[in-house]
């Protein structure tokens, strides 16, 4: 691979954290994938965006994820003065990292016993649950409704909870720290003080609140992820109080927001596709493949970091030891040496070679209660409404680095 002199700095444009390329990131992705495979420049790091690398680098042992033995990390505690934004907090406290902050052979274990319990069979028993729970959500927000307030966040909120455990009087709260988690996410090292401030607490409190929980769980069990991670068991090995709190912890932070991103981008591109709609309309049985192509062309997160562990030659480009990288996978999953017209939205191309999910040890193990929000609510709204509309001039999106979707979805059903 050869890197042309002219592609390798990112131009301006490129700023996640700008309303104005998060309104519309891809005419960006794609002139940086005609100009060359990576780019230097945001937050210093190399920044891939074909998929033939991101798909290999995702899968290569020889990156990782644990910030903390990156260069990234001592430049971002330099850059703000020993007083880091709240990402480089997320689960730490008291040395714990969550799952998706470590590498083999922590990972290896983490993963073996989180997997243990984060079981097809736990998903599929929810779903007639979250069938029953999008219908009551749906009946209720009848014909004009905004899709992220009255469907989106409330499912993702009472799915989580479910899944957790949460009662339910305690699940405004759960709410609350989402807006907060989801914000731990997000590389952006210019947050008002007060911000910070917020996010650091909401990640004490969850914290907090997932190790009490945790504590009781083990003397009164019930048939929820935190019960079952209390009692997950590989070779004689066991999670303490603190891992379940801190995987409970990455869990609202990264599964709510994506899961409703998810379920607003879905509804808005078939709101912009009447004749798409249509035949989801006459056969919901295409909202699974369907899903698929809204996973390539809206994911929910659009980027995904890795360190390198040792020295890695990818073409002309070396990482060294140390050295961050940016995935873009939005963009590679629109790149046209994989998807022909990758750019189009092509209801029943039927391919799930995208990388929406990522790859490789790190893949999301929450994919499957993702797809199955989404697809509940595709199918319901197909059910109500033979027609669907925006019901506005202009979708604003959610601030934020790295996860993308609808702020907002006004729609009007017919």
């Amino acid at each position: 691979m050869t890197v042309p002199p002219e592609a390798s700095e990112l131009p301006p444009s490129f700023d996640p954290n700008d309303p104005v390329f998060r309104a519309d990131p891809y005419p960006i992705y794609s002139m940086l994938r005609q100009a060359g495979p990576a780019h230097r420049g945001f937050l210093g790091m190399w920044t891939f965006v074909r998929y033939e690398e991101c798909s290999a680098l995702l899968r290569d042992h020889r990156l990782g994820k644990d910030f903390q033995r990156s260069s990234f990390y001592d430049s971002v505690l330099a850059a703000t003065q020993g007083n880091p934004p709240p990402f480089l907090g997320l689960g730490l406290e008291g040395g714990i990292k969550p799952l998706f902050l470590t590498d083999p052979p922590e990972h290896t274990r983490l993963r073996a016993l989180v997997g243990s319990s984060f079981s097809p069979s736990l998903i599929r028993s929810m779903t007639e649950w979250i069938d029953a729970t999008v219908d009551e959500l749906l009946d209720a927000a009848g014909d004009r409704f905004d899709l992220v307030e009255a469907v989106a966040d409330p499912l993702a909120t009472r799915v989580l909870g479910k899944l957790l455990g949460v009662p339910v009087e305690d699940q405004e709260r759960f709410r609350e720290w989402n807006r907060e988690l989801t914000g731990v996410l997000d590389l952006d090292l210019s947050l008002p003080p007060e911000v910070a401030a917020r996010r650091r607490q909401a990640i004490t409190d969850c914290n907090a609140y997932f190790h009490g929980l945790a504590q009781r769980r083990r003397t009164e069990p019930g048939p929820d992820l935190v019960s079952a991670l209390v009692q997950a068991r590989e070779n004689d090995d066991a999670l303490s109080d603190e891992e379940i709190a801190g995987t409970c912890a990455l869990l609202m932070a990264a599964a709510s927001e994506t899961s409703a991103n998810l379920i607003s981008s879905g509804a808005m591109i078939f709101a912009r596709r009447p004749g798409d709609y249509a035949r989801l309309v006459e056969d919901p049985s295409i909202a699974a493949t369907a899903l698929e192509e809204i996973l390539r062309c809206e994911p929910p997160a659009h980027v995904a970091g890795r360190i390198a562990l040792e020295r890695v030659e990818v073409g002309d480009i070396v990482l060294e030891p140390g050295e961050s990288v940016m995935l873009v996978l939005a963009s590679a999953n629109r790149d046209e040496a994989r998807f022909p017209d990758g750019d189009a939205f092509v209801v029943d191309r039927g391919d799930k070679g995208h990388l929406s999910f990522g790859a490789g040890i790190h893949y999301c193990m929450g994919a499957p209660l993702a797809r199955s929000m989404a697809e509940s609510v595709l199918r319901g709204l197909a059910a109500r409404h033979p027609k669907l509309a925006l019901d506005t001039d202009e979708v604003r999106f959610t601030e934020g680095t790295g996860l993308r979707g609808p702020a907002s979805l006004p729609l009007a059903a017919g």
